[in-house]
This record gives C-alpha cells, sequence and structure tokens, in this order.
C-alpha cells in the first residue's frame, strides 16, 4: 500500500499500525455467503472505509474506499474479491465508462472468471470516489492548461475531467491476471466542493471533496497536499477509484 494512499484517509502511513488500530475499532460484519469466510468493514465517520475480505478458499485483502459522491447507475461485476468492473450508465442506460475499482461490499456484485462473466449486478443510486495515489493539484483549469503537452503531431490534448483504467485494458489483452488487475487509474478532476474532515480512528485530518473526473465522485487527498486543493482546483495523477452500493450505511457527518 503506497503512503499516500493510506494518508489521503486519513490513516496511519503505516499500514501495520492502521491494522493496529483497527482491531480496537468497532466494525460491521455481514454472515458471509459463499465462497467467502469473513466480510467486515470499518466505516469512518469523515467517509474512509476499510474493508477486510477472507474467502474460503484463503484468500485475504484488503479494500479501501471513499464514501460521499451517490446518484450513479452502474452495473458491476467482480474480477476479485473486493475489486470490480463498473460499468457506468447514463439516464438511458447507455455505457459511459468502464473501470476497475475498489468495493467494500463484495457480496453485493458475482465474482466470474474473465471469459465466464454472465448476469450483472446493476444499482442506482450508487456511490463513486478515488482515493489520490500520485497526483498533482493546480490552482485552477487555466494553471492545468499552460502546463499540457499535447498527445501527438495533430496536437490532441486530453481535458481535465477524464480517468483511464489501465489494468481493465491489461487484463482484456491478456497481459495481466485478475490476481494482478489494480484499480489504480489515471484521474484528471475539477474540485467542485472540498472540506477538511478528521479520521476518527486515527485523529488525522484529510481533505474530503467532490469532484468531476467525467463523473460526480468524492474524492480523499493527503492533508499536506501542496497546494490546498479548493474550488477549480484541477487534480491530476493517478488515483485509486472506488465504488460502494451504501451496503453499509452512511456514517458521513
Amino acid at each position: 500500500m503506497g503512503e499516500t494512499y493510506l494518508k489521503a484517509l486519513g490513516l496511519h502511513a503505516d499500514w501495520g499500525a492502521t491494522a493496529e488500530a483497527l482491531q480496537h475499532a468497532k466494525q460491521m460484519a455481514v454472515d458471509p455467503p459463499d465462497p467467502y469466510s469473513h466480510i467486515s468493514v470499518y466505516n469512518d465517520p469523515s467517509g474512509a472505509c476499510v474493508g477486510l475480505i477472507d474467502t474460503r478458499d484463503g484468500f485475504s485483502t484488503e479494500t479501501f474506499t471513499v464514501h460521499g459522491a451517490g446518484g450513479h447507475t452502474v452495473e458491476a461485476w467482480q474480477v476479485m474479491p473486493g475489486t470490480a468492473e463498473i460499468n457506468l450508465l447514463d439516464d438511458d442506460g447507455e455505457l459511459i465508462t468502464r473501470f476497475l475499482a475498489f468495493v467494500d461490499d463484495p457480496h453485493m456484485y458475482p465474482w466470474y472468471p474473465l471469459k465466464a462473466v454472465a448476469g450483472l449486478a446493476r444499482y442506482s443510486d450508487y456511490q463513486l470516489g478515488a482515493i489520490a495515489v500520485d497526483v498533482n493539484v493546480y490552482d485552477s483549469v487555466e494553471a492545468w492548461k499552460a502546463e499540457q503537452e499535447p498527445l501527438n503531431d495533430a496536437g490532441m490534448r486530453i481535458g481535465p475531467t477524464f480517468i483511464a483504467s489501465p489494468w481493465l485494458f491489461a487484463l482484456y489483452a491478456g497481459d495481466a491476471t485478475a490476481e494482478e488487475a489494480s484499480p489504480v487509474s489515471m484521474f484528471k478532476a475539477v474540485v467542485k466542493h472540498v472540506n477538511v474532515v478528521t479520521n476518527r480512528l486515527t485523529g488525522v485530518q484529510w481533505y474530503r471533496a467532490l469532484a468531476d473526473c467525467g463523473f460526480e465522485c468524492a474524492l480523499a487527498l493527503p492533508m499536506d497536499t501542496t497546494p490546498a486543493p479548493r474550488v477549480g482546483s484541477v487534480v491530476d495523477g493517478k488515483a485509486f477509484l472506488t465504488g460502494t452500493t451504501g451496503f453499509w450505511g452512511s456514517a458521513v457527518q
């Protein structure tokens, strides 16, 4: 786990310290259906959520999500427990984009091998988020544009609201296995609103923003982000995309 990734949610930069704190925190759990042996989450009032997943065949993982930006319609299935392919749909049910995302409610999606994908889980009022991994922040769209280079000789450029999921491309191309696939994405977004919040588990502050990356998402940034994000800032770099059905309820204050 990257240090920035953990700090972006107000968690301890050292995963071992965060794992120790979680042992003493109140968690929510479900009676796990097959193939799971354990599913639980720590749902922090700041909007950070940590999921712990075990399967009956010995697979174990942690997932991280940021809650707060709902209203989306999606169809989804899991590549691996805790990592899902999200198909984001418009109001007419047409595909807008698809990407890999961490999910904190693995029992709410089917899990398939890539060549055996069948029915998908469909949800409305779905929550999408992003957690900064390695990003730069620009004070404005104009400041961001001033540092962009054309992508080709024809002068093609990508705008300030964009995501792309390279591991999804690699998965479908046969260049990565399901076990290797990651929800880290190219991420460009314009901040629409931002608050400073405090993770109750650690007492560490972080920025929870509402951002437009082509769709609205809740965006987590570490408190030492420079320059500090504000309305109109552009966030550009790599982020983990996240999703949740809202199964665990909202602890956001």
